[in-house]
């Protein structure tokens, strides 16, 4: 087992540069992030802020257990003075109140922006109700609906507030980071908001190799746990709680100090279980949700109408035994052959299929326009299991000089680390990376 844990992150050589992030295992660096005395040091001042809706778009005949997110909604902190605004993805499966992103929030604040927090296609309340399809998973798509909603949040914001916009920014993390390359990719097209920074950080490369990569931490071996059945009821009841209450899943240390209170360390295998389970329940999550929004009959039977009174939990059990190319192939392939017309007759397989879906999806469908978009930057870990080294081959080849890639950190476990924020915010003020 000790072999498939290795093979899930790289070993890459290319940093000359002093850097001591504390944390040297991956997963552990995932799941618990920066120790308190390494991160950076934020102010305690006061955000002025506020959650808004879009109460012209609130959906009509959505089922009624989804009563508390039938309109667009975004966060907004805003300075008394004119200042740049800076619009915040969050990552797979997070809300725009998640925790990396309030801390990114209080990051971009403090150094004198507008924030702008922007959920996750991949989140419940996005699927219901910013979502034009309610189906998840084509990157175009997904970051076309972002767009639309962020040119509505401003519009809205407008109302709210007369704010002073000095320019336009642009960051996201994981999923999110790709959100942001096809959202900036967009505005080049559209040039609604004429970005003057675009920063991507730890975004996913090959989206095939970032599900593979993924859905393997589920096949390490931890006692007692011997088959998916038990795999899931291990973690489902403790997750599924935390969902409830919180609309929300995203590894991050709130939600693991809740579901994980334990009175012993958990071991190497057990951190990527909890990583892998953790993503498999985003999957799940989506599916449920897509499923209810479009009744497609696959995944809750198609006369069947969910009230607020009854239990979601025996569908999304179902559902976490659905990964992500199980949606693919139920969910996003059907409509894809719907949008283009596609009979019998004409079907290709479903690995043809999705390996297209794959490649619409990932970086490399934009790395012509990237190479030559010199205010997008990426920020990444040699560690990072969701890619691998052709992976940061890429980001090398394509980024060059706008590329900050650091030897440890896992998945997003250095976010708060103080010499990361440092970089992200030399970037953001059009300083480039130091040591890069």
């Amino acid at each position: 087992m000790k072999k498939l844990l290795l093979l899930l992150f790289p070993f890459y050589l290319g940093t000359s540069w002093a850097y001591d992030f504390p944390i040297r295992d991956p997963f552990l660096a995932t799941v618990v992030g920066t120790p308190p005395g390494q991160q950076v040091k934020l102010g305690q001042g006061t955000v002025r802020e506020a959650i808004l809706g879009l109460a012209d778009e609130t959906i009509k005949g959505a089922p009624g257990i989804f009563w508390d997110v039938m309109k667009p909604r975004f966060k907004l902190a805003w300075q008394e003075k004119p200042a740049p605004l800076i619009f915040i993805i969050a990552g797979t499966g997070g809300r725009f109140d998640t925790s990396k992103v309030e801390f990114l929030k209080k990051v971009y604040y403090q150094a004198g922006f507008h924030v702008i927090q922007i959920s996750s296609p991949t989140s419940y309340d996005f699927v219901v109700s910013s979502s034009r399809t309610h189906r998840p998973g084509l990157t175009r798509q997904d970051s076309e609906d972002i767009y639309r909603l962020m040119k509505a949040s401003v519009k809205r914001v407008r109302s709210f507030k007369k704010l002073e916009i000095s320019g336009w920014y642009l960051t996201g993390y994981s999923l999110g980071a790709l959100n942001a390359a096809f959202v900036a990719r967009i505005d080049s097209e559209q040039n609604a908001f004429g970005f003057e920074r675009v920063l991507l950080v730890n975004p996913p490369v090959d989206l095939r190799r970032t599900v593979d990569s993924l859905d393997r931490l589920l096949q390490v071996d931890v006692p007692g746990v011997d088959s998916a059945t038990t795999l899931f009821n291990h973690y489902f009841d403790k997750l599924a709680a935390y969902f409830k209450a919180h609309k929300s899943i995203d590894l991050d240390e709130p939600m693991l100090v809740q579901v994980m209170k334990s009175t012993y360390a958990m071991s190497r295998e057990e951190l990527a279980l909890l990583i892998g389970v953790n993503f498999r329940l985003v999957v799940a999550s989506l599916y449920f949700t897509s499923a209810v929004m479009t009744w497609d009959g696959k995944l809750i039977p198609g006369y069947f109408r969910l009230t607020r009174s009854d239990s979601r939990t025996p569908y999304f059990k179902r559902a976490m035994f659905c990964g992500f190319e199980c949606y693919i192939d139920n969910v996003l392939i059907p409509y894809v052959e719907r949008q283009k017309g596609i009979h019998s007759g004409q079907k290709k397989s479903l690995r043809m299929q999705r390996t297209f879906i794959f490649e619409q999806s990932g970086l490399p469908r934009l790395k012509t326009w990237l190479k030559r978009a010199r205010h997008v930057g990426v920020m990444h870990n040699v560690d990072d299991f969701i890619i691998d080294k052709k992976g940061l081959d890429f980001l090398y080849d394509t980024f060059r000089g706008r590329i900050k890639i650091y030897p440890l950190g896992g998945h997003m476990g250095n976010l708060k680390y103080h010499q990361n924020v440092r970089d992200m915010l030399s970037f953001m003020k059009g300083r480039g990376f130091p040591d890069a």
